[in-house]
């Protein structure tokens, strides 16, 4: 098969990967209440069972950028599909918090590090025909994962048991190894730069991280300041709109509007990029639209609006975000660069939910916490305008 061809044969393989990731991530929330009532569990285990995933993320999703650009994507997307599926089956057995931790640990090196290397084969593939495209595609895997555990794990779980939807989940990541063994190809147009014996050596990978450019690091910037924001909100919105009266069921009905709209629109906004370009000033948009929309969540009766619009804000970002690498890196340092963005959204995954319940108990209402939000959203906005002065400049 052609490489103009191929190259979506990868997209879907890189899709596939990615919901090793969301199905682990996801896969806990809708089966939470039956794991607390078995291992009788206190809800600080619990809430902690959900940060140990984004934890890896923090302190090594930069170091497994760099291993998948020393070793290449093959080598590291093997190890970390293995370690998903380890740590999942780790944790459909435990019968303590102790083992439930070490599963989601060993799970969340592998999630993190295929978070890494799925963007990064391609940017590889995509380079020069569509990158915003084929992020765009990409990018609806999270709530396409999202959406499937929600809507069917708690039930599942409810007839037979909380462990079968890990068992599955294992099931899915393994299914994306056996793929990845077979379908993977290295891009047919490597970086052509050879590179010196010296740089080769020792630092090597720390020369690079300080030599990487600062966009990289603004995008990264954008994308902890978004991550935060949504994560947060989505945490907190069921609880929220129970609290206006709303019943369960409908609440996480309203809630999961913010993984709809990006599941649609994604896609869209991954094609304006390619044709536009200026994705900086789509990230901008989104921020601003994202802050808005979640402060009129606070000042709304009919929560129909404000969530449609955040909803659109939502899909505006992550497609520019992911596209930015192949614009702006060279080949031979998109490992390096993603993990740097996953570092970044690991950062505001496990921060901004935790201070915005923070400020929930100490004020007693979820005002403040939304309002603390929107800054967050604002920032992103703010970071983008930096990033576009400085690549005008350069």
């Amino acid at each position: 098969m052609p490489p103009s061809r191929y190259r979506w044969v990868i997209l879907v393989l890189a899709y596939l990967c990615m919901l090793s990731f969301a199905f682990p991530l996801q896969s806990l929330p809708p089966v939470l209440t039956l794991i607390i009532r078995e291992l009788r569990l206190t809800h600080t285990e619990a809430g902690l069972l959900m940060s140990l995933f984004a934890l890896p993320s923090i302190f090594f999703a930069i170091l497994a950028g760099s291993v998948s650009d020393r070793w290449g994507p093959f080598k590291t997307g093997v190890v970390s599909l293995v370690l998903v599926t380890v740590g999942m089956l780790i944790f459909a057995v435990s019968t303590s918090f102790l083992w439930l931790g070490f599963g989601r640990v060993v799970a969340g090196v592998g999630a993190a590090t295929i978070a890494i290397v799925a963007p990064q084969i391609i940017s590889q593939w995509f380079r020069e025909h569509g990158p915003g495209t084929a992020m765009g595609i990409f990018n609806t895997a999270m709530p396409v994962g999202t959406i499937i555990c929600f809507a069917s794990f708690g039930r599942l779980a409810q007839l037979l048991g909380w462990r079968i939807p890990m068992v599955i989940t294992a099931m899915i990541s393994t299914l994306a190894l056996v793929s990845f063994l077979l379908l993977y190809r290295p891009s047919p147009n490597p970086s052509k730069r050879v590179v010196p014996e010296k740089e080769e050596k020792a630092g090597r990978p720390l020369v690079i991280l300080l030599k990487i450019g600062l966009p990289i690091w603004l995008i990264g910037f954008c994308w902890m300041w978004f991550n935060a924001a949504v994560i947060s909100f989505s945490s907190f919105a069921p609880d929220f709109f129970v609290s206006k009266g709303y019943s369960l069921a409908f609440a996480g009905f309203l809630a999961s509007l913010l993984m709809w709209g990006s599941l649609v629109l994604s896609p869209v906004v991954g094609r304006l990029v390619d044709k536009v370009g200026n994705n900086d000033l789509f990230i901008a948009v989104g921020g601003i639209v994202l802050a808005s929309a979640i402060y009129l969540v606070t000042r709304s009766t009919n929560f129909f609006f404000p969530m449609i619009l955040m909803a659109i804000a939502v899909a505006l970002v992550p497609a520019p975000v992911f596209s930015s690498p192949s614009r702006i890196l060279e080949p031979k340092n998109l490992g390096l660069g993603f993990g740097i963005l996953a570092m970044a959204s690991g950062t505001g995954m496990f921060f901004g939910p935790y201070i915005a319940g923070f400020v929930r108990h100490k004020t007693g209402s979820y005002e403040m916490s939304f309002i603390f939000l929107s800054i967050l959203a604002l920032l992103t906005t703010v970071t983008a305008l930096i990033l576009r002065v400085k690549m005008k400049r350069d």
